[in-house]
């Protein structure tokens, strides 16, 4: 059986990589807009001229570095001169990174649960449309999916076998997960909250030990900002008061006044819109900002197909995300519950800004482990339902 999965295992990367590359190599170029142009008009600032700013030709920190760099370095490798074959490139490799995250979801699976488990998650991954699309992007999006997959896998085997290197791993993958998109540091905790449950001790040698792996790798972007922007950044200063203030029309009717909104602070703006509409209509409110925006984030998937094509899409992606939602939500073992705590810190956090069907692209990650989990137990039920699921005694 081992041998079996280890086969179906390469079958499924692989056809995960020709997906990839065979949208890529078939797609026609199109003219850059938005973060794509952004991160790529940025990569040849960096490389032109050593300045760091992202949409701005001063120095600035409102993006992190590590996509940035990323795509700076094929800028650098081509020449600014040969930019499209530097796109390519970056292009190509995200198509190597999305076969990459296929092969860390069934690892992840199986360290939580079982090899069954694992590879149906990798399964619907590998032929998830989104999936298969985001590496023509010049966005965040597959870098980020790869290193936050990473850093799962290394805290699944913190509750599993809790071993100093782990630890290290952990603390070196959430920097470089951070790097790329800040807003998953809040999940760095989840794993020690976890051993306290288990074992009531805080394990203060690891978490110092993955502190430290973590603050090596994010120093030198620490000591940027101080040297060039006389502060300390933390992460990243892209400001949130946008797509705050956006969050704050309740089902998109058009609420806000944008023309008086850019003349003042959005965030603070934000606020105001917030409390005023607690007091004036409390259950629109609520309801947007709880099943409203959740409803906007899951319901349609990110990318449109035509005709009937999209009907089927979505009618899979609903499938595949309320049973994955449904067992992370049943928190029936401890590796359910592990996922469901960091899908939800992701999600609470998103809920606060404005709902956007992009920002749920690494939470369907979590939905396809909840999904390989579920067809992996009505399975093994109904083949031998004598037996259990097959993940670990102590995670039942």
């Amino acid at each position: 059986m081992k041998k079996l999965y280890g086969i179906l295992l390469v079958l499924l990367v692989a056809a995960a990589l020709v997906l990839r590359v065979g949208y890529v190599a078939t797609s026609e170029s199109t003219k850059l807009s938005h973060d794509e142009k952004n991160y790529s008009d940025q990569a040849v600032r960096l490389v032109t001229t050593g300045v760091y700013a992202y949409n701005a030709e001063e120095p600035n920190a409102r993006v992190t570095p590590g996509y940035p760099l990323f795509v700076a370095s094929f800028v650098k490798l081509y020449g600014a001169d040969r930019l499209p074959a530097a796109q390519d490139a970056v292009r190509y490799l995200q198509c190597v990174l999305g076969a990459a995250s296929v092969l860390l979801l069934f690892a992840i699976g199986r360290e939580l649960w079982s090899p069954r488990a694992g590879l149906i998650a990798a399964a619907i991954a590998a032929f998830y449309p989104t999936y298969i699309w985001s590496p023509q992007l010049l966005t965040t999006e597959t870098l980020f999916l790869a290193a936050f997959l990473g850093m799962l896998l290394a805290q699944a085997k913190i509750l599993t076998r809790n071993r100093l290197r782990d630890h290290i791993a952990a603390g070196f993958l959430v920097a470089l997960t951070v790097l790329i998109r800040p807003q998953v540091l809040p999940l760095a905790v989840v794993p020690y909250l976890f051993l306290w449950v288990r074992d009531r001790r805080l394990y203060m040698r690891e978490i110092l030990v993955a502190v430290g792996a973590f603050v090596l790798l994010m120093l030198p972007w620490w000591i940027r900002n101080l040297v060039t922007l006389n502060e300390f950044v933390l992460t990243a200063k892209g400001g949130m008061g946008n797509p705050f203030l956006a969050g704050t029309d309740p089902y998109f009717k058009g609420t806000i006044d944008w023309n008086e909104a850019q003349k003042g602070d959005q965030f603070q703006e934000g606020i105001k819109r917030l409390k005023e509409g607690l007091k004036e209509d409390p259950w629109l409110w609520i309801r947007w900002f709880t099943v409203g925006k959740f409803m906007v984030i899951f319901k349609t998937p990110r990318l449109t197909l035509p005709g009937v094509l999209a009907d089927v899409f979505t009618a899979i992606h609903l499938a595949f995300a309320w049973v994955g939602w449904l067992a992370l939500l049943s928190f029936r073992n401890r590796p359910l519950r592990f996922l469901a705590v960091g899908l939800l810190l992701l999600v609470g956090i998103q809920l606060l800004f404005i709902p956007v069907a992009r920002y749920a692209y690494p939470m369907y990650a979590f939905l396809m482990l909840g999904a390989g989990y579920a067809v992996s137990l009505v399975w093994n039920r109904l083949r031998r339902p004598e037996e259990a699921l097959g993940y670990p005694g102590e995670y039942r």
